[in-house]
């Protein structure tokens, strides 16, 4: 069993309506954050980093050598990528419009799909579960975004686009998720019933569930946020 904890980057300075690809910098508040959820955490035995500097600077003040990878990047928002949502409006207000009634299928200029980001995020997390059991690696942690763990956990659990919305992923929220390897023997997947669940086909839907069929993955816990203004 392959235990993987994922961490999503504590509070930011800047005022991103998406932060996407954006070099933004932790504020005080991020970086405790950060720093209480280390703590509670088991030693893993291999640290894997989003290369993007809210995640990969606190990584490092705990984790000496962290892997960087860059497939573990939030999504690119294209155009909009940092801007504040008034920024935004002004730069793009018909957009802006349309991107709110149609989040999953509207393309902002530049940007990545979500079916091109949801098959880049479950390809690197095979690739996650393929090296751990080869070297026999029992727990591992990536420090990541809350895109990241919202599109995985929703390949995973088999849920539907506006599914994405319906979770609390806070600055620095915690997500742990159990991995079995398995034979195709093992597991029935139905796959009638992933294909109604399965709205992103025309994006790549199959082939993320498929890319994970060699996989037994249940989600064991999930912490909004460990620390906030208030606490």
């Amino acid at each position: 069993m392959i235990r993987v904890d994922f961490v999503r980057h504590g509070e930011c300075l800047d005022d991103a309506f998406l932060r996407g690809h954006t070099p933004s910098e932790l504020s005080e508040l991020g970086v405790r954050q950060m720093q209480t959820v280390f703590s509670i955490l088991p030693k893993p035995d291999w640290v894997i980093s989003s290369p993007a500097k809210r995640c990969v600077q606190p990584t490092k003040y705990d984790y000496e050598d962290p892997d960087i990878w860059s497939d573990f990047q939030e999504r690119s928002f294209g155009i909009w990528d940092g801007l504040s949502y008034e920024a935004v409006r002004l730069l793009d207000p018909v957009g802006l419009k349309e991107y709110l009634k149609q989040p999953f299928t509207f393309n902002i200029s530049k940007s990545e799909t979500l079916g091109e980001f949801e098959f880049r995020i479950v390809s690197a997390f095979k690739k996650v579960l393929e090296y751990a059991t080869t070297h026999a690696l029992n727990r591992v942690l990536i420090v990541t975004h809350g895109g990241v763990m919202r599109v995985l956990l929703k390949s995973v659990l088999g849920l539907n686009n506006p599914a994405l919305f319906q979770f609390e992923m806070g600055f620095s929220a915690l997500m742990t998720l159990e991995c079995f390897v398995i034979k195709p023997s093992d597991f029935l997947l139905n796959t009638e019933s992933t294909a109604e669940h399965s709205d992103f086909e025309q994006e790549g839907g199959d082939k993320n569930l498929a890319c994970l069929s060699e996989y037994f993955i249940k989600l064991v816990a999930l912490t909004p946020c460990l620390l906030t203004e208030a606490t």
